[in-house]
Parts: structure tokens; sequence; C-alpha cells
């Protein structure tokens, strides 16, 4: 499990291209609107650092030496030439370091859990509750933990990585991922789901009694409330979070970043690119309110 613990931005000085300005313990790097206490963020232009400063959980910012008096005294402070890519030079380095974010474990499956053949299983770092059931062909990846009575469906993959391209290596590679997925009671994944991790740690997370049809893709960092709905072949991007009791209809599509508020229904097919607020009833590419779209349709007649 995440284990909270800390290293001094200092440890780092003369490091991936770092110059330590001023000290702070941290616990993660990312991004400005990644979810997690204690970390540090890249930040190449002055809009991102008035961003950054505004965030929860941002401890420091690594930055040019042309914006660093923009970063407020209370944050620790580094500079580089390449932000971007110190930063996730550093986030790969201590990513990789054992039992520092995330206390290993071997994996531990409930006795009354019921494991199809050909289910593949983690061997370390994999939680599943009783009364559990993974269907045939289901991969369940490290750093996840399934509740009880929740069923992982054929061919579906949990924990899989994020696509997050490291643009600072040659040749371009994956980014080391760190997060993990976290999948409450009686949740239920139909065939061929793709349940994607965190990206600098914490987990995607699915609450109690969510539903998802066959191919869905959940992209890294979500935050899916309870008895939400999602239908098939629709696709949730990162960082989103979706309220209790929403439903997302076929083929849908929702933006990176968006928050769906409670009871949100998403009709089929939609293309959604803002926030939504509770109750709404969201219509067509780019989704509008569904009275909206009906009545801007019969114009067409």
């Amino acid at each position: 499990m995440f284990t909270g613990s800390t290293k001094a931005l200092s440890e780092f000085s003369n490091q991936f291209g770092l110059s330590v300005q001023r000290d702070t313990d941290f616990a993660y790097v990312g991004k400005i609107p990644t979810r997690l206490a204690k970390r540090i963020v890249p930040c190449g232009k002055p809009a991102h650092i008035h961003a950054a400063a505004e965030e929860d959980g941002v401890c420091a910012i690594i930055t040019t030496g042309e914006h660093a008096s923009l970063v407020p005294d209370r944050l620790g402070l580094a500079i580089a030439d390449d932000p971007v890519a110190s930063a996730m030079q550093l986030h790969e380095f201590i990513a990789r370091i054992p039992d520092f974010q995330w206390q290993s474990f071997e994996s531990r499956i409930h006795s009354s859990a019921t494991i199809y053949p050909g289910a593949y299983i983690a061997e370390r770092d994999v939680e599943i509750g009783e009364d559990a059931v993974i269907y045939p062909n289901a991969v369940i990846m490290p750093r996840t933990i399934i509740g009880a009575r929740s069923t992982i469906g054929p061919g579906t993959v949990v924990g899989t990585d994020a696509f997050e391209v490291n643009l600072a290596t040659n040749p371009l590679s994956i980014l080391v991922q760190a997060g993990g997925v976290r999948i409450g009671d009686d949740v239920d994944l139909q065939a061929k789901c793709t349940i994607i991790r965190a990206t600098f740690g914490g987990f995607t997370e699915i609450g109690d009694e969510s539903k998802f049809d066959c191919q869905i893709h959940l992209a890294h960092d979500c935050v899916v409330g309870r008895r939400v709905r999602i239908a098939a072949c629709a696709e949730v991007s990162g960082r989103v979070e979706i309220e209790d009791d929403c439903f997302i209809g076929p083929n849908a599509s929702i933006s990176n970043g968006l928050t769906l508020g409670a009871r949100t229904h998403i009709t089929i097919g939609a293309v959604v690119v803002r926030d939504t607020e509770a109750d709404s009833r969201m219509t067509g590419n780019f989704a509008v309110d569904h009275r909206k779209w009906i009545s801007f349709m019969r114009g067409f007649k």
C-alpha cells in the first residue's frame, strides 16, 4: 500500500538537471491537476506557476531560472533548463525505490473468491475481497485492490499503464508509472474493459455498486462514484471525476479532467468537453443540454 513517505528535495540537487533553491519534503512528482498530496510539479510558463500555486497538494515547483522569482516563498523551488524533463527523471527515479512510495506485499486473495482458469493475477500487490469473481482471461496487474462481491469480466484488464509518453527520452518511452486501481464492493466490470492505473501515485477509483458494460476504457486517475453505470464502448479520459448515480451512454466520450455532477445522464455517442451540473442530461457533439440539442435539431426540419 502507499506509505506516505517523503524525501527532501535537497537530496536531488545537482541531479537530473536540478538546482534546488528552496528545500521541502515531497512524496510524489506530478502534474498541476494530479490529485496527490506533497507533490512537486514542473512549470515552464508563468501561467503554470500561478495555477500550481493555487492547487492543493503542491509543495514545490520546478521551473526555469527566468521564472523562479514567480514561485511563492511558501513552496519549495528547483531550477532546471527543461522543467518537464527533469521532473519526469526525478519521478522515474523515486518510483523505482523499493518500498518508498509503495510497501510491497504478497498478493492476498480471499478464500471465498472465485478465480476462473486462465485469469492472470500478479503474484504481488493485489488484494481480492470475499466472494469476488475473476473470470477467464481477466488480467489483474499489481497495485490493484478489488472489493467484496465484485466481478471482473472475461478479458478485462485492470491496472495497466496509462498512455503517458515520456518525450524527454530517446527513443520515446512510456513513463514509469507508480499508481494503482482501487475497486469498491459490489462492482461489476463486464467483458473486455480496460481500467488504467493512476500515473504518479494514488489510485484510479471505482465506487461501490458501479456497473460497467463491455469494452469500457477508464483512463488514469479517474474517480468514479457510487452506483455509476457506463454502457458499452464508452471512453472516459484521464482525471475525470464522475459523481454518484451518473449514467454514461454507449459510445460516449468524456474529455480529460472533467467533473460530471451527481445523476448526470450522458446520452448515446455524446462528446462531453465541459463539466456538467448535477441532474444534467447532455447530448451531441459537443454535448449540450439535451433539450437545447433537440430544439436545435428541430430547426433542420
